[in-house]
């Protein structure tokens, strides 16, 4: 080989070398100095992991942030901060859904609170925990102390699955984070609160479902957005007695009649504010295409003490205050027994049809007390048959 040929070939020797140097230490991970990395995607060392800093991790690709493996937990929090949940030629699945089962297994709850978190000016904002692949989610809300450390700035970044893969471990979230959760949807296909599953809610104390999505003004609480639980999760809830006594008025306020006829023979458990809060009202809105009241069956009428009916004949209606027993539907209110029409008064029954009136049975009527007997107008008696006018001397 000449001479000339044979420098040709040095230099062109040293190039390779000085690109393969490059890769090394680009691909690799490592910083300057030979330090924050290994070369390709083998498993660094605990001293490597902690000497990665921000703007290195911002050239990992996702493998790479896999190979960090359990050791991930070496991070700084200033580099934990500063991974990203972006995709690019680098990052097709992000580095923060890039980070596994294991790796998430072994970070702190106070680790956790960094992922992604860098904020305006070197702040901490809101994790970026949203974006955990559905694996790493899971392996997450697997833990209590993970799941209570979730605050409600995180929580208003989940998705309607994030929250039902919670699982029972729903019951581990601050009184903050349940606030939090909202009904809406929007780039979620189902609100988060409708996601809840059946058991989820077993597994809510009274108190705990209060909080769902009760935000209020200013951080105060006010009443919850269980009306839009699914009709599942709602079945759950109204089929267990404890759960019915703890009911708000302002939440009965809330809900469709539908959700009430679902309350089965258990809302005889409502307390006497709750069933005094049930309404005649319809309107335009799919909840309430029929008022509440109409909407009692007569399982739930015959569930219920005349103190009970009593309650609910004094709420408001067009005829005026203490008429709301008018807008019974007529089976309900043909159930009526004697002792439950016992403690209708003249007041209570003013709106009440000739139809409904119809609908009771002798005894039924028998069981009315003299002046609302007395009461009674021509109207209302007209359809009675000769057995009813017997019944009540009327």
């Amino acid at each position: 080989m000449n001479t000339s040929i044979k420098k040709a070939f040095n230099k062109y020797i040293i190039v390779l070398v000085m690109v393969a140097t490059c890769l090394t230490g680009c691909l690799g991970g490592g910083s300057a100095g030979g330090t924050g990395g290994t070369t390709g995607n083998s498993t660094p060392t605990p001293s490597e992991v902690a000497a990665i800093t921000p703007s290195q991790i911002a050239q990992y690709s996702d493998d790479q942030i896999i190979a960090l493996g359990t050791n991930i937990q070496y991070l700084t929090d200033a580099t934990l901060m500063a991974l990203s949940n972006m995709t690019g030629a680098n990052n097709t699945a992000g580095q923060v859904e890039s980070i596994s089962v294991s790796e998430i297994a072994v970070l702190t709850p106070a680790q956790v609170r960094l992922l992604g978190a860098a904020g305006p000016g070197g702040s901490i904002g809101t994790s970026l925990i949203a974006y955990l692949n559905a694996g790493t989610w899971a392996a997450l809300a697997s833990g209590p102390a993970q799941v209570a450390a979730i605050t409600p700035a995180e929580i208003a970044t989940l998705w309607d699955t994030q929250i039902t893969a919670l699982g029972t471990n729903i019951q581990y979230l601050s009184d903050p984070a349940l606030i939090a959760l909202t009904p809406w949807t929007g780039r979620l296909l189902t609100g988060q609160i409708e996601s809840i599953s059946v058991a989820q809610i077993d597994v809510l104390s009274p108190a705990q479902i209060r909080l769902i999505g009760a935000a209020g003004v200013g951080g105060s609480i006010t009443t919850s957005m269980i009306t839009y639980l699914n009709s599942g999760a709602w079945s759950a809830l109204v089929n267990n007695p404890e759960q019915m006594a703890a009911m708000t008025p302002p939440e009965i306020a809330t809900f469709g009649y539908e959700q009430i006829i679902a309350m089965g023979v258990n809302i005889q458990y409502l307390s006497n504010t709750a069933l005094a809060a049930i309404t005649i009202w319809s309107n335009l809105s799919n909840k309430f295409m029929v008022g509440q009241m109409e909407s009692l069956t007569v399982a739930q009428i015959s569930a219920l003490s005349p103190a009970q009916i009593s309650i609910l004949a004094a709420a408001s209606s067009g005829y005026g205050a203490d008429t709301g027993i008018a807008f019974l539907n007529v089976g309900a209110f043909g159930a009526l027994s004697a002792a439950q029409t016992s403690v209708l008064t003249p007041t209570e029954i003013i709106g009440v049809s000739a139809t409904l009136w119809a609908s009771l049975s002798d005894l039924a009527l028998a069981g009315l007390l003299a002046p609302t007997i007395a009461s009674l107008t021509a109207a209302q008696k007209a359809l009675l048959s000769s057995s009813q006018h017997a019944a009540c001397g009327c």
